[in-house]
């Protein structure tokens, strides 16, 4: 089997992407927006995004986020940085994401499901974990039909905001996002060799109560954890708080912000 380069993209919603592409003129010229449009050929994707699925890989490009919005996710800012490092290597991205999930139950792995009682309300637990376990043997098997397996170089986890609102979510953060990780190699082990996880801290919106507490816990985990990187978006300068123009949406990164993500995360690498 030929092992190709290949990134994980998961999270919440702005690992997702509600950067509107309206907004693409404000920071880039129409050549770069024609290439975010047509795609990368070179960078391929296989996401599912609420609803919004691929079923396979395709070219990079905008749009690979939610059906019937004209938005773009970090994959278009890692498929830029990338062809402008490696533009003759291609690069496989499998992106599992929705927005307002949180590590508590969304992303809950099954590590974890063994500590909770056995309750109706707890019968979906762990379901975007599952979303995510579907999506890689997917990506895995349509790879093997091309004489192809992954060699995951990235883990880009863009999450936590949803569990920056309560004290009981922040507190079994850690615990919870270790289990994840652990049990993430535990599947797909074979293929993470040469694996760097990276972790991109939340935005310091007033709408996470706990944010520093939750970014606390990624930093700690970077200084901890061989292999491990932390991204402080906020000395970044990524922000939230420009678009849309008339009554910003500070739950999400603006447009060129995206892109950034993206970029970081590769350059993490």
């Amino acid at each position: 089997m030929k092992k190709v380069k290949t990134v994980i993209l998961a999270g919440q919603s702005n690992a997702v992407g509600v950067g509107w592409c309206k907004y693409l003129p404000k920071s880039y010229d129409a050549a770069e927006i024609a290439r975010f449009k047509d795609g990368y050929e070179n960078v391929l994707i296989n996401y599912h995004s609420h609803d919004f699925r691929s079923d396979g890989f395709v070219p990079t490009r905008v749009n690979c986020t939610q059906k019937d919005w004209d938005t773009l996710g970090p994959e278009v800012g890692i498929a830029q940085r990338w062809t402008e490092l490696y533009p003759d290597e291609p690069l496989y991205i499998v992106k599992c994401a929705v927005g307002g999930t949180n590590m508590y139950f969304d992303w809950l792995s099954p590590s974890e499901w063994a500590n909770l009682p056995a309750t109706p309300e707890n019968a979906n637990v762990g379901w975007l974990y599952k979303h995510f376990v579907t999506l890689m043997d997917e990506s895995i098997a349509i790879l093997a039909e091309q004489g192809c397996e992954p060699d995951v170089i990235g883990f880009f986890w863009m999450q936590g905001e949803s569990d920056a609102f309560l004290e009981e979510q922040h507190l079994n953060y850690e615990r919870r996002y270790k289990a994840m990780l652990d049990d993430i190699r535990a599947a797909y082990g074979k293929y993470m060799e040469h694996c760097r996880f990276v972790d991109a801290g939340i935005s310091d919106s007033v709408l996470w109560k706990f944010y520093a507490e939750v970014n606390e816990v990624k930093r700690a985990m970077a200084e901890k954890t061989p292999s491990f990187v932390y991204i402080d978006t906020i000395a970044a300068g990524l922000t939230t708080l420009n678009e849309p123009e008339d009554a910003p949406d500070i739950a999400h990164y603006d447009c060129e912000s995206t892109v950034k993500l993206g970029r970081l995360f590769v350059d993490a690498l």
